[in-house]
């Protein structure tokens, strides 16, 4: 089980460190509590999760997949322990053109070809080197949190 504080904290780094952003998408979601906490600090979010939980009917919720299907515009895509959608919030933001914010909890690439042995810190070197060979600006930070605790946050540059 995950430090019950990853939400909280994780929204307070995205609202530090991405003030200007309006519109989140938060990919493989969950229950939505990450949505409940940035909703908090003002932003506008929409949850995407392929399972049909969520913590309150109130929230901005997609039963679906996020790829290049979804054509809804986000300024910041996101997300907290997403399992195989951690690639996948790093080859879409860089479709788009704009920022993403990730922490990756294990090792399930999805969306770029990579061998699924590596260690979790390779992982992480891996989906930086992606994001800065397409000229993104990749910034890793460790949260103040139990659990795997390191985020990337990305921007074009």
């Amino acid at each position: 089980m995950g430090d019950s504080a990853r939400f909280k904290v994780f929204a307070s780094y995205i609202k530090t460190n991405f003030p200007k952003v309006k519109s989140i998408a938060d990919i493989a979601g969950g229950k939505g509590a990450l949505q409940i906490e940035l909703r908090k600090l003002g932003y506008t979010v929409t949850t995407y999760d392929k399972r049909h939980v969520r913590i309150s009917k109130n929230l901005s919720y997609k039963y679906a997949y996020f790829d290049n299907r979804v054509k809804d515009h986000y300024d910041l895509l996101v997300g907290m322990h997403p399992d195989e959608a951690t690639d996948v919030i790093v080859i879409e933001a860089i479709k788009r053109n704009i920022p993403f914010c990730v922490v990756p909890c294990c090792v399930i690439p999805h969306a770029i070809k990579c061998n699924k042995n590596i260690s979790y810190y390779s992982w992480i070197n891996h989906l930086k080197q992606v994001a800065e060979s397409s000229k993104y600006k990749v910034i890793e930070y460790e949260l103040p949190i139990k659990g795997k605790n390191i985020v990337l946050s990305g921007r074009p540059k």
